[in-house]
């Protein structure tokens, strides 16, 4: 599990850190220059008084994002001589991807909270109760009521400090430029994140600098989606290589890369078989289909890239629930608001997420009619310009 890690002998501050970025990115004012991300570290230094703070959990969603800037955070904390754990909450089917107990057991006396929205924040508290202590909460979804809550909280989001479109500002960005980290892990969460266009400079002098090209430094990425989709439980154990690796050609090297290429045939069916017979209405230009177990979210992501202008639904049954991943990657249609549409009709139904990407859960006999409010609401509210 990945979790417990060592105090930090030596610290280091951020001011030299190596990796970053003096230009402006693209089509985003430079961030490392900008004086509101001062601002912005001194309130969270001084919210967790790190100081007098002995113990941090650390809980992050657990896709490529979440993972990259709680390996970064993780990093910070150390060199300020904070204890730490990292637990993982699995998005997919909602639940912690550990026991309970153990993050009881471990105490915090603060907890962070990375790339998780306000929805999951408030299905962790209900679980958890009040083991979390006051928290912080690093994220960049659209913004909702965190509920269950009894200690203070800090919310940090890119609008706090960034005119760059929050989907487009992943969280390992986020913590990279507030805290510090290592560049190459903050590229996977960027590529994780659709992010290439807004961190383009970015990307292009980490891989000259690891002498890596960007297909490569994308199979990274790819490898750390396939594991945190497809094998949940080596999670913990890839959080520990990549929190020791010191570049992306270790990756590649490594025995998961064994992983990805399995899950990649897997994927390439998929696909196949989605153009085939994926249930398609171009009167409102959304397009459903039913895939494999855990295969829908990276399935999304791949099927939105090569039709940019319309709504991708790509549906998964997990037990007695169906799990719906939605994208369209030219921001004319809110995916969020469209997965909350969708799910408004049930008491256990939940729907949320970015402009470009979202997604919902909901019982599986409320299929049909998730997908009659989806239509709907797309013939009523069409493609914005």
């Amino acid at each position: 599990m990945p979790g417990k890690a060592k105090k930090s002998k030596s610290s280091s501050k951020t001011s030299k850190r190596k990796g970053i970025s003096r230009k402006s990115t693209k089509g985003a004012k430079s961030l490392s220059l900008n004086p509101q991300l001062e601002v912005i570290k001194k309130k969270v230094i001084e919210f967790l008084s790190l100081k007098d703070t002995k113990r941090v959990a650390i809980v992050a969603d657990n896709d490529q994002d979440g993972m990259t800037s709680a390996i970064q955070m993780q990093k910070f904390l150390l060199s300020k001589r904070v204890d730490t754990h990292v637990f993982f909450y699995d998005h997919y089917s909602r639940s912690f991807s550990f026991p309970q107990g153990t993050f009881h057991n471990f105490s915090p006396e603060k907890t962070i909270f990375l790339d998780l929205n306000e929805g999951f924040i408030s299905d962790i508290l209900l679980q958890i109760g009040k083991a979390t202590g006051p928290f912080l909460v690093i994220d960049h979804h659209q913004g909702d009521v965190i509920r269950n809550n009894s200690y203070r909280c800090l919310v940090i989001k890119p609008k706090s400090f960034s005119e760059v479109e929050p989907s487009r500002y992943p969280v390992t960005k986020m913590v990279y430029d507030l805290f510090g980290g290592v560049d190459w892990i903050c590229c996977v969460g960027i590529i994780g994140d659709f992010a290439f266009e807004q961190w383009a400079d970015f990307l292009k002098e980490t891989e000259k600098k690891y002498k890596i090209t960007n297909s490569r430094m994308r199979e990274v990425d790819d490898l750390v989606a396939c594991v945190t989709a497809q094998y949940p439980e080596k999670i913990n154990s890839l959080f520990e290589f990549l929190c020791k690796a010191k570049s992306p050609k270790e990756v590649i090297s490594s025995e998961f890369f064994a992983l990805k290429k399995l899950f990649d045939s897997k994927i390439a069916v998929q696909k196949k078989l989605y153009y085939e017979t994926a249930e398609c209405y171009e009167d409102v230009g959304a397009c459903f289909f039913h895939c494999d177990h855990r295969i829908s979210s990276k399935l999304s992501n791949i099927i939105s890239i090569e039709n940019p202008h319309k709504v991708i639904l790509i549906f998964e049954q997990p037990g007695n629930k169906i799990k719906c991943s939605i994208r369209r990657q030219d921001f004319k249609v809110n995916c969020g608001d469209l997965a909350k549409i969708g799910v408004a009709g049930t008491t256990q139904g939940k729907g949320g997420g970015h402009i470009p990407a979202a997604g919902a859960t909901f019982p599986a006999e409320y299929l049909e009619e998730f997908k009659k409010r989806v239509r709907l609401s797309l013939l009523q509210n069409p493609p914005k310009a």
